[in-house]
Order: C-alpha cells, then structure tokens, then sequence
C-alpha cells in the first residue's frame, strides 16, 4: 500500500525478538525468482474444501464494521488464502526495502481506490494483480472482514478475502514486493503464536500485538486483518 505518511520507527527489544517464531512458513516467490509452475490448483477448490466454503457463508452472514472514510483516504486489501493440502494457508507479502514508507514490513496486497475502482473489492484485485501477479479471474471472493483505520497513514481499510490458487506463477512487482509467502491458519492459532512486545517509538514504550514468523514479524494493520480474520475461521473450524 503507497501513500502512507512516514511515523516513528518502532524499535524492537532484540532480546524479546529471539524467542521461539512459527516456523512453516513457505517462501513461495521472491523480486528475483519469480515462481514458474504449469500445475496450479484454480481456485474452483472452493467446492472442495469445506473450511473455505463455510468461511464465505461466516463472512455472508455476520455483521460487520463498515466504517466511512470521512477525512481519511478509502483503500482495500486482499487476504489471499491458499488451499493446501495440510489446510488453508494465508499469503503475505514483504514490502521492499526501496520503499519509502513501511519498507521490509509484512502486509496484503492492497492500496489506495481509485476513480475507476466500482468498489472495494475492484481495488483489491487491482492492486494484487499491480503487485503480486495475481489475474483477477484467478481469486474467488469470499467476503469481507470489519474495516479499520490507521492513525500514521490516515486510511478506512476493507480487507476482501479471496481463495487464490497453490502453485501460481506469482510475479512479484520489484518495487513494490520483496518476497511472498504463506503461513499455515493451523500455526497461526497455535497457542503462543500470538504475543505483546514493549516497542520503542521515539522514547515511548508501546505494547504492540504480534506473530513473529520465521524472521518475520506480522503486526500494525497487518495483525490486526489477520486477527480479524482467525476470530471469524475460528467460529466456522
């Protein structure tokens, strides 16, 4: 996602940042080798994975936060979901580090909406088709999860859920997309995959909501979409 103000930048406790961290992550795409396999599983899987096709009924049904973009910029973001078959995987991305805001951190596809986008789930498309070459024909929606705001870059996030296929030949934008990976919803729920750090942001101590994941670290919007988005799985396994 572009446009984003700059903020401090938070400091992490290194002694806190050795502790255990999932582990089966699968590092599917990177800038410079980008994945070529013929064999894709199309997302029509759907039909076959009972998890996914209860999440999209979950999604339909539940009452979500819809928030007005009111003095904030309106943007959207895919979470892109991949069936596995030790079960459903998320996609992240890892911004590059020639960005000039939020450069290296773990996110979603997504961005700002544009003129032409029809709605949120036009620009989530867009911008992952933009960043991880991802066809718009080749993701099924599932539905959406509760909108957020965030305070330094000042966007109405809606987050669109979308089954895309394994083995995709993902292309990732080189100015925008560092690596893409999937971690498994298994070890996300796991107990103790989620913990609270002490952050420093310019002399302040702020606890901060995380997954630490294989050298990555999954936090600020991008945690809190992902904890969205285990509380709705959690009430469909």
């Amino acid at each position: 996602m572009n446009a984003a103000r700059a903020f401090p930048r938070p400091r992490r406790d290194a002694s806190v940042a050795t502790r255990a961290c999932l582990t089966s992550v699968r590092t599917i795409a990177r800038t410079a080798c980008p994945t070529r396999d013929s064999r894709i599983t199309q997302p029509d899987r759907i039909a076959l994975d009972p998890i996914a096709a209860a999440l999209s009924r979950e999604l339909a049904a539940r009452r979500r936060i819809a928030l007005a973009p009111s003095d904030k910029t309106a943007a959207a973001v895919l979470v892109p979901l991949v069936a596995v078959d030790d079960g459903l995987h998320v996609l992240f991305t890892r911004r590059a580090a020639s960005l000039p805001h939020h450069q290296g951190q773990v996110a979603f596809p997504g961005g700002t909406r544009d003129e032409d986008d029809a709605d949120a789930e036009a620009t989530a498309l867009r911008e992952a088709q933009e960043e991880i070459g991802l066809r718009p024909a080749d993701a099924h929606l599932l539905g959406r999860l509760d909108d957020l705001e965030t305070v330094a870059s000042r966007f109405v996030i809606t987050p669109v859920v979308g089954l895309v296929p394994d083995r995709y030949p993902w292309k990732p934008s080189p100015h925008e997309v560092d690596t893409i990976f999937t971690v498994p919803v298994s070890e996300l729920l796991a107990p103790g995959a989620e913990r609270e750090e002490l952050w420093d942001f310019d002399g302040r101590r702020i606890p901060i909501r995380l997954f630490p994941v294989a050298g990555q670290v999954i936090w600020g919007a991008t945690h809190r979409i992902t904890r969205n988005l285990l509380d709705v799985l959690a009430r469909v396994r």
